[in-house]
């Protein structure tokens, strides 16, 4: 489709040379194109239709990529990617190999800070400028964060950090809930005389005028200024970034492109660190997600089918019916983790803590030491900022704090920052943790029951993926519910045993395939309880009879994973005498595609490498 203004904007030199008239037409063709795109390679729209002119006057005040600007979190930054010379290259997006959802440094000098986990930004920003000023640097740091990031403790960490003679200005994108409290319609007024160009330009000639004045004009300045902080605080409430040392601008409408220009201008001006507080609307320009903008906040391009965190929070709210001892805990993944749906059944019963993992971890570990049974979801990508938390504040007191681990294994659409690959990792060597990994929706309704009964800390981990149908049939076929360790049903012992766990199962099998065709007798190994290992180890021993190969196929983290606990526990009951052993799995990296692939493929462990890996130990001697 042709864009008559956008077609000709391939960098932000190209849009300052635009007339400031030609802006709302700009915009409006950006939001057509991000609908036109999105809703093909799925990708977080609504937000990005909310931003666009925040960003279009981002890349006419400042000089990017000299200038930084830093998106938090990055799946704001669509617009930005298509400004800054990608646009061509849109329908990779979120591709194995294509343009990343988020900001990404290996992906353009534009981005000069990489973020797909939330309220970063600041922190970041705050070292870019702290940088520059050591450098004797006239460069400009900005942070762009959304309210949701806001809520993330390291905002208030690094807020606390600035200074105000820093190069750094926050731009506060206001699109969901209200941050800074509004007094009616005088406190708007107020907000606008303060933003104006008039008021600006008024405050800095009255102190030119009053410093020239010899012997009293400084008096007479701090004497005005201490009536007119009194009078402010009368009419418009303490504001916590003022009272901070940052210089406050808005709040303002920034989908009004004049005012967000103008509000950045001043900003930029003022000489200080600084926060532009600006509200947006999500989802506009585009009436089903103005309208819906939830749904519209990550739209997908899947098929809809059902996932096993739907299968978790239909079981939990059934088995909460029972036990009122049951609550529910997330970090702001009420939708994502699937618990939204518990807390319409049990709202009294359902936490959403924001975007604040430490403090989810922490908070549960607080009602189960109180007698409650908290079942607290949080992705997989997120928990590793609660290793602490877990470590020290549940398992150390061996707290009954069950933790669903949604998105486990390899992100195919959000790539390295959402690989649910270290979890098993970092878990498996905290002593009175136990691992489960349902592979069906049967499993996953009997884990969510078994760990009610728990009396310890218990990570449940699946992926956002529906049940694989050949998983259930070669596993389960008769439709059992069964959480522990199987096998693929075969006549006679094969030499060959891969032994696995998670979604990666279906591809061990179609590999399994391949390598009978080829004259490679292969059997399959499902493990569903994984640590404690000396009892998985217990469990796999008479599966392996006649076994002279053992490969362990591992959808995460070679360094520390299941593989090397298992390895461990076999070598030490002399059960790998005689056998080769190897491990399979994602081997010190972070399994990032340079080109188009098969994301198992980008990781080294797709059914290729399965293949190759049994048939290496087979005809090696060694």
């Amino acid at each position: 489709m042709a864009y008559k203004i956008l077609d000709s904007v391939n960098s932000p030199e190209d849009l300052k040379k635009l007339d400031a008239r030609q802006i709302p037409e700009l915009c409006s063709e950006i939001r057509g194109f991000l609908i036109d795109n999105v809703i093909n390679t799925g990708g977080h729209l609504a937000s990005n239709l909310g931003i666009c002119e925040i960003t279009v006057a981002l890349h006419r005040v400042f000089d990017a990529p000299n200038d930084r600007i830093i998106f938090d979190v990055g799946h704001q930054s669509y617009v930005h990617k298509i400004l800054t010379g990608r646009r061509e290259r849109f329908d990779t997006l979120r591709k194995c190999g294509g343009l990343s959802g988020f900001t990404c440094r290996s992906e353009s000098d534009y981005d000069p800070f990489g973020a797909g986990h939330s309220s970063t930004s600041i922190s970041a920003a705050l070292g870019f400028a702290e940088a520059e000023k050591l450098k004797g640097s006239d460069a400009y740091t900005v942070a762009v964060i959304g309210d949701g990031a806001y809520t993330g403790g390291m905002v208030h960490e690094a807020l606390n950090n600035i200074k105000r003679d820093l190069k750094l200005i926050i731009v506060l994108n206001e699109n969901e809930m209200s941050i800074s409290k509004n007094t009616g319609a005088f406190a708007d007024y107020i907000a606008r005389i303060r933003s104006s160009k008039g008021y600006v330009r008024a405050k800095k000639h009255a102190h030119s005028i009053l410093s020239h004045i010899p012997f009293f004009g400084r008096y007479i300045e701090n004497a005005l200024a201490s009536v007119k902080q009194r009078i402010k605080r009368i009419v418009y409430p303490s504001n916590y970034f003022e009272d901070l040392g940052l210089k406050y601008f808005g709040p303002a409408d920034g989908n009004n492109y004049e005012v967000t220009e103008r509000l950045l201008s001043e900003a930029k001006r003022s000489g200080q660190s600084a926060i532009v507080h600006l509200k947006t609307k999500k989802g506009k320009g585009y009436a089903p997600a103005e309208s819906r903008p939830s749904e519209f906040h990550n739209v997908s391009s899947g098929s809809g089918k059902t996932t096993f965190h739907d299968v978790f929070s239909e079981e939990l709210t059934r088995l909460a019916e029972k036990h009122k001892d049951i609550v529910a805990v997330t970090a702001a993944m009420g939708d994502g983790t699937g618990l939204v749906k518990f807390g319409e059944k049990f709202p009294e019963r359902y936490f959403d803590v924001g975007i604040a993992e430490e403090h989810a971890l922490t908070f549960s570990a607080g009602l189960a030491a109180d007698g409650l049974r908290p079942y607290c979801a949080i992705y997989s990508t997120f928990l590793q900022r609660g290793y602490d938390n877990i470590l020290h504040d549940i398992c150390i007191q061996k707290l009954g704090v069950n933790i669903f681990i949604d998105r486990a294994g390899l992100a195919a659409s959000d790539g390295a920052t959402h690989h649910g690959i270290f979890d098993v990792a970092f878990l498996s060597h905290i002593p009175g943790m136990s691992i489960f990994a349902p592979a069906t929706f049967s499993s996953m309704r009997a884990a969510v029951n078994i760990v009610y009964f728990s009396h310890g800390p218990v990570a449940v981990r699946y992926s956002n993926a529906p049940e694989s149908e050949r998983v259930v049939s070669e596993f389960f076929p008769d439709g059992e519910e069964y959480l522990g360790i199987c096998h693929k049903n075969y006549s006679e012992a094969p030499e060959n045993v891969i032994i696995t766990y998670g979604t990666i199962a279906d591809k061990a099998l179609s590999a399994a395939d391949k390598l009978k065709a080829d004259g490679y007798a292969c059997g399959v190994i499902l493990a569903e309880r994984l640590k404690p290992y000396a009892d998985l180890a217990r469990g796999v021993i008479p599966m392996l009879d006649g076994a002279k190969n053992v490969l362990f196929l591992e959808e995460g983290i070679l360094n520390g994973g299941a593989g090397m606990m298992l390895e461990h526990e076999l070598y030490g009951m002399g059960e790998l005498d005689g056998r080769k052993y190897r491990i399979l799995a994602v081997n010190d990296n972070f399994a990032v595609a340079d080109t188009p692939c098969d994301i198992y493929s980008a990781a080294a462990i797709g059914e290729d490498d399965i293949c190759r890996a049994v048939k290496e130990m087979a005809c090696s001697w060694i």
